[in-house]
């Protein structure tokens, strides 16, 4: 029986795939450089499109951080001044009563004339000047 090659049959030959070597069809006398079958077609446009979602979550999840680390740095500044408020609240506490107490003390000094408070008074002195340098 003669060989019929016209347009009504198809002529196929079976070709290794480049990527996974898995055999596909390709017609017969096609000359392609890069053979490429579907499923490694559609596995890379999977991979793409997965890339894409992660690198969107990524940038997601580092907005995020970026967002959570700007408001701890917020929270810091503001402990920070409520430290520094309270620091100087605290000195400031330190020194009335120290000068509280050295009024006292003069005016002990102005009654009585004692040793005792004019000792007082030059330690008090010396303890207010060491904290102030």
């Amino acid at each position: 029986m003669p060989e019929n090659n016209g347009p009504s049959k198809l002529i196929v030959e079976l070709k290794s795939c480049s990527k996974c070597g898995n055999a596909f069809m390709v017609k017969k006398g096609e000359n392609l450089a890069d053979l490429v079958c579907e499923n490694c077609v559609k596995l890379e446009q999977i991979k793409r499109e997965l890339q894409i979602g992660v690198f969107e979550n990524v940038m997601e999840e580092n907005i995020k951080m970026e967002d959570s680390i700007n408001e701890m740095r917020n929270q810091l500044k503001v402990h920070k001044s409520t430290f520094n408020k309270q620091f100087f609240v605290d000195q400031i506490k330190k020194r009335s009563q120290a000068l509280i107490k050295s009024i006292e003390l003069i005016e002990k000094i102005e009654e009585s004339n004692d040793e005792i408070y004019i000792d007082e008074y030059k330690k008090l002195f010396l303890q207010m000047k060491r904290e102030n340098e």
